[in-house]
């Protein structure tokens, strides 16, 4: 009897695996700054890369950008873009200006605790570390979150933008993104 019953706990298990791999995620919604420079008539008027960081793993390219739109209000922005790249996947977030100080501040956070991450005991194989300001519970956003792991074999700088693929960057700190960020923040003010 007890075997009928876990035989039909691993079948029910087995089949609500199933299921929820063909469930359909909802779409991620753009940022404000995406949904304005992916639209027909958005054209980059300025654009600067301000640096990459590449591993291993993947690479990430950071360029501050104005983009502008002549038939859609308002009819400029400014901001980021990230270039995410790996072996399996490329993304690109696009990120609004006034959004900026507040990412680098999330990511100077996270790099502020590496050393105490690295000294906490666990028996957890593999950790993460992050900040409230990339915690999105509900919210289906396609925006940048980044993180510092810490796995058996590696640690470093691991981003992604909520669907699901992980860019790592072993042996690299989050400092080092948000001094790009920084950067892209000094760049846009050199813009007026």
């Amino acid at each position: 009897m007890r075997a009928l019953a876990t035989l039909a706990l691993i079948s029910g298990l087995l089949a609500s695996a199933a299921i929820a791999q063909t469930t359909q995620r909802p779409a991620l919604q753009p940022t404000r700054l995406e949904a304005f420079a992916t639209q027909p008539a958005a054209r980059v008027i300025w654009s600067k890369e301000v640096g990459q960081i590449n591993s291993s793993e993947a690479r990430v390219i950071v360029t501050a950008l104005i983009v502008e739109d002549e038939t859609s209000p308002p009819n400029r922005m400014r901001g980021i873009r990230i270039d995410l790249a790996n072996q399996k996947a490329t993304d690109q977030v696009y990120i609004e200006e006034a959004k900026l100080e507040a990412i680098k501040k999330a990511i100077d956070e996270i790099a502020g605790r590496i050393e105490s991450a690295r000294r906490e005991r666990s028996n957890t194989p593999l950790r993460y570390y992050g900040a409230a300001e990339f915690w999105r519970p509900g919210e289906r956003v396609h925006t940048l979150n980044a993180a510092f792991y810490i796995a058996p074999d590696s640690s470093g700088l691991s981003l992604s933008a909520y669907n699901g693929q992980e860019f790592r960057f072993p042996n690299h700190s989050p400092s080092e993104l948000a001094a790009l960020i920084y950067r892209a923040i000094g760049e846009l003010k050199q813009q007026g």
